[in-house]
Order: C-alpha cells, then sequence, then structure tokens
C-alpha cells in the first residue's frame, strides 16, 4: 500500500497526476467483506494550492459481487468521479463527507484508503444479478405516497364498512 501514498509536503503548488491499477490485493488490504475482487483503474488528480489541496477520483472498471438473491458471483460495472478537498487547519478530522481538514505539518495523504471508500459506495445496497434487472416483483413501487380518493378504492370485504362509517363521524 505504499504506492498509494503521496507524500504533499515537498509537492509543488500544481497539479499532480497519479494512475493506479486496482486488483485483488488492493482489496485484501482490507478487513471487509463488500468486495473481494476487482478490476479497475484509478486516476487521481491532486492539485495543491496554499490554502488547499484538491483531489478528484476517477474510478473505471468492474467489481466482483454476490447476488443477494441467488448468491451467484457477477461483475457489477463502476465509473465514477469523486472529490475530496483537504482543508489546512489546527487540527485533524473530517468536516464533511468530503471535506478534510489536515495540518500544515501533514506530510502524506494516503489516496488508497480513498479509492477505497469510494469504489465501496459505487457499489449498490441490494445486489442483484444482470438477469433479475427486468424482474417485476422487484421493481415493483411498495410505497406510494399519492393521494388515493375513495372511489378509486374498490371494496372487496364488506366488514371495512363498518370502520369507513367512524372514520367518516
Amino acid at each position: 500500500m505504499k504506492r498509494f501514498i503521496i507524500d504533499i509536503y515537498r509537492m509543488r503548488n500544481q497539479l499532480h497526476q497519479f494512475d493506479y491499477e486496482i486488483d485483488e490485493s488492493f482489496f485484501g488490504n482490507f478487513e471487509q467483506d463488500l468486495v473481494r475482487k476487482g478490476k479497475l483503474s484509478a486516476s487521481v488528480d491532486l492539485e495543491k494550492n496554499n490554502s488547499f489541496i484538491h483531489m478528484a477520483i476517477g474510478l473505471q472498471g468492474t467489481v466482483e459481487l454476490t447476488c443477494d438473491r441467488s448468491l451467484e458471483r457477477f461483475q457489477y460495472p463502476i465509473e465514477e468521479t469523486c472529490k475530496v478537498v483537504f482543508k489546512y487547519g489546527d487540527e485533524e478530522c473530517e468536516i464533511d463527507h468530503d471535506v478534510v481538514m489536515i495540518t500544515r505539518d501533514t506530510q502524506q495523504i494516503d489516496v488508497g484508503q480513498y479509492i477505497f471508500e469510494f469504489i465501496s459506495l459505487a457499489v449498490p445496497m441490494k445486489k442483484l444479478h444482470p438477469r433479475y434487472s427486468d424482474d417485476e416483483e422487484y421493481g415493483s413501487l411498495v410505497y406510494s405516497s399519492e393521494n388515493i380518493t375513495e372511489e378509486q378504492i374498490v371494496e372487496f370485504d364488506p366488514r371495512w364498512d363498518k370502520l369507513k362509517r367512524l372514520k367518516k363521524k
């Protein structure tokens, strides 16, 4: 993981570009079960200024996921561009999900951690094999905020009439 550590302390104030290839050895460095295999390319554009550092990470490739429905493995395409701003301040802390405060003495940034986090965020919560993409069972709407008028409700059970009369009072 040393190749993902960028020495920002000696960097000049200008745009710097880095390219990385992501594979199984990369994912093995993180204790997690979300993604174990994948083949991606990551391009990091790091622009250093006097007051902040702007980092843009472009991800392209595929990761191997396990379908939540059939437990089959499938390739999921990822094409993302994510940004992080490092601002100089008194202490190191995360201000927002894309703004991090670092001190002027910070010498290195581990972009590997950010690459992994952005890959993880690109993985959908519900992982379905592509063959289930047209399945109506998973595509149906469960909840609707649309107002339904009383004429649209079809009466199936006469027991509900008593409750409706209570509602009208």
